[in-house]
């Protein structure tokens, strides 16, 4: 067989739609109404997968749903009807505000508190920058 013949032979062999797959898959949030109260069930999951503080997370999610709440075992027991769909969005506000780092969007970043301030360090290109305040 010569290079050409080769050659055709391979580029059938390779599919055509090539899936590729991030790193970081965005956890979502699971939401359970029950009467007047929402329960977040994987809420310690999403803090874990988001490497950040589960307290810091409620912080802003109470202040963002504009109610009150408690963290209880593994789960964020809200008071209010939220649906799965408004929890989610205000989780990918926080992720943005959070979590993104605004030079290169990748999600490998820590909280790290200095003097008053929360700094967000990214571990991919070394960037740092002043966090919102919560």
């Amino acid at each position: 067989m010569d290079y050409k013949e080769l050659l055709k032979r391979g580029l059938k062999k390779v599919p055509e739609k090539i899936e590729t797959k991030e790193r970081f898959e965005m956890p979502r949030m699971r939401a359970q109404i029950a009467g007047s109260r929402t329960t977040i069930t994987n809420f310690s999951e999403v803090s874990t997968a988001l490497r950040r503080d589960p307290k810091h997370l409620m912080k802003f999610l109470l202040k963002e749903l504009a109610t009150k709440g408690n963290l209880s075992g593994t789960r964020l027991e809200v008071q209010g009807n939220f649906s799965e769909e408004m929890v989610n969005r205000k989780l990918d506000l926080y992720v943005k505000t959070y979590v993104a780092c605004p030079e290169c969007g990748k999600h490998d970043t820590k909280l790290v508190k200095e003097r008053g301030f929360v700094f967000i360090n990214c571990e991919v290109c070394g960037a740092r920058h002043t966090a919102a305040k919560i």
